[in-house]
């Protein structure tokens, strides 16, 4: 391993799935020293390096010369400049990732590291806040930019120019759309603007800084179209026409969903200016920056398998908050209904 020195910024990554390796691969290219807290039996997969697939250029990428932690005492013994937290939201708030934020917290709390935390969620700030323990200013919401996947599990199809030979060697593989590689919030300006100088360093990703409302408006527009998308069976956005309840519905869910009060005026204006054309022509971009990756086919592994309860959660608390506010709810009520019975059948 190599050793630290004062000038090396340290990055503690809770989680070594997509966002936790694909973000540590471009830090430490960035020149930061990375290290991962994982459950034990995690750690001697670890040990081995990484195979990144990149999508951006066909080539495999090796990501090695990290550290591996297995026990949050052990985290306390190093000063970090930043714990970036992979959790989604629904593991957030539960009992064991509770515990795990409560000792995280704990054993950084004599330290100056700025935490960011990755899952998304109504009230999933207070929460993290609340566990952690921590002074507001030291805690920041990030996004993963790129879309990831474990290559084994998720069983994607393969569109040229992909090199299915190298595809196939990978742990995992990742495609940018544009250049944005992390997203920053804006709540704390100078602690956004710190991680981007560092992220930028990696040359070949960028993490960009965005209002704070904008980033939170940006995930509610979209996430009706992925409840729609598993109902719909994943078909491409072409042919949401010939889904017309379902897609019908998901537009006036997002519609519903983006009039709340936590969206304020710019909420409000996408709201009034959204359509069944302007939704679908938001998930055809996708489509079309994705490729070679298959949007589609990816947003049913992730959205439709790993982050499904989260984006159910996030569903109902949009209905609980519309409800509050006495703002139609109806859309997503149906919603999240049907999306609940096909998953029980």
């Amino acid at each position: 391993m190599p050793h630290d020195t004062p000038s090396t910024p340290q990055v503690l990554l809770v989680g070594a799935g997509a966002m936790g390796v694909i973000s540590g691969y471009h830090l430490q290219l960035a020149g930061a020293e990375v290290t991962f807290l994982v459950r034990p039996g995690r750690v001697k997969e670890l040990s081995r390096p990484r195979r990144l697939y990149s999508y951006d250029d066909a080539n495999l990428k090796l990501f090695s010369g990290y550290s591996v932690l297995s026990d949050v005492s052990e985290v306390g013994k190093r000063s970090y400049d930043y714990v970036i937290v992979t959790l989604d939201g629904a593991s957030s708030r539960s009992a064991e990732g509770t515990e795990l934020l409560n000792r995280l917290g704990a054993a950084v709390r004599e330290t100056s590291a700025t935490v960011i935390f990755g899952g998304v969620g109504f009230g999933l700030r207070e929460h993290v806040l609340d566990a952690l323990g921590l002074a507001e200013e030291r805690v920041v919401s990030g996004l993963l930019g790129v879309l990831a996947h474990q290559v084994a599990s998720a069983g994607l199809p393969v569109h040229p120019p992909t090199d299915a030979e190298l595809l196939a060697q990978a742990d995992m593989a990742y495609r940018h759309l544009g250049k944005m590689g992390f997203a920053m919030e804006d709540r704390f300006p100078a602690a956004a603007a710190r991680f981007k100088s560092l992220y930028d360093a990696c040359g070949v990703s960028r993490c960009e800084i965005i209002d704070h409302m904008q980033l939170q408006l940006h995930v509610a527009l979209i996430l009706p179209t992925f409840a729609a998308g598993e109902l719909m069976g994943w078909p491409p956005a072409a042919q949401y026409a010939d889904h017309k309840d379902i897609w019908d519905l998901a537009v006036e869910a997002a519609r519903e969903i983006t009039s709340l009060d936590e969206y304020g005026p710019a909420g409000q204006a996408v709201a009034t200016q959204l359509s069944d054309h302007s939704l679908t022509r938001t998930v055809m971009a996708y489509e079309e920056q994705a490729v070679p990756l298959d949007w589609q086919e990816f947003s049913a592994f992730h959205h439709g398998g790993k982050v499904a309860q989260q984006d159910l959660e996030l569903l109902r608390d949009h209905v609980t908050a519309g409800e509050r506010q006495g703002k139609p709810t109806s859309a997503s009520r149906q919603l999240i209904a049907a999306l609940t019975t096909f998953r029980q059948q």
